[in-house]
């Protein structure tokens, strides 16, 4: 089943404060200037696995996370 993705809020320019949606807990994770596109980090508190999107609108950057265990 696929978690619902949530929506990176921007905290500086390039850290993003972000809800984990296996075990609920906030982070903040960085994602360098020139990233966009798609990558997989894993949880600082559970472990598992996030499907972590860039998404460029203009000079804003936005994140969008979802579960990346294989059932997306």
């Amino acid at each position: 089943m696929r978690g619902a993705p949530l929506v990176g809020v921007r905290r500086m320019d390039d850290e993003f404060v972000v809800t984990c949606p296996y075990c609920g807990e906030e982070s903040v994770i960085y994602v360098e200037p020139d990233v966009s596109g798609s990558f997989v980090q894993d949880c600082e508190v559970c472990c598992n696995p996030w499907r972590v999107r860039v998404v460029r609108d203009g000079d804003d950057r936005f994140v969008d996370l979802s579960r990346a265990d294989g059932s997306e």
